[in-house]
């Protein structure tokens, strides 16, 4: 059965063969600020098993300059509510980091990346931030 999300406003359907069975999570100081969150959580997926629904042209990129690694990467998100969609490394050809809020249900993270800028009030175990 297909694995179906989307993005806020629904402008944006993308849909999987399946639910991947693990995502990561990313502690980046660029996916932080392009989420929101205190880190994101991605599958990292082929682009060609990935079906991207756009009939409103709505899909745009950020070419995000300031990466850790140095290289640019592209940043795809819907310019009607601004829903991160999947990100684009060139050290990953063919590859994406599709962001797994899109979805309803999310597969447990089976790493982390850049554990180094992790804020030192999170941690893995955690599955909410009490207030």
């Amino acid at each position: 059965m297909s694995y179906q999300g989307h993005c806020n406003c629904e402008s944006i359907r993308i849909t999987l063969p399946e639910q991947p069975d693990k995502s990561c999570v990313c502690h980046c100081d660029c996916c932080k600020r392009s989420g929101g969150g205190a880190f994101s959580v991605n599958y990292f997926v082929s682009e060609d098993e990935m079906t991207v629904d756009d009939p409103n042209a709505k899909l745009k990129v950020y070419e995000d300059k300031k990466s850790v690694t140095g290289n640019a990467v592209e940043r795809h998100f819907c310019s009607a509510c601004g829903s991160p969609v999947y990100t684009k490394s060139p050290i990953a050809a063919g590859k994406v980091f599709l962001k797994a809020a899109l979805f309803d249900t999310v597969t447990p993270p089976a790493a982390e990346r850049f554990l180094t800028k992790q804020y030192e009030w999170v941690t893995l175990e955690q599955s909410t931030v009490k207030l």
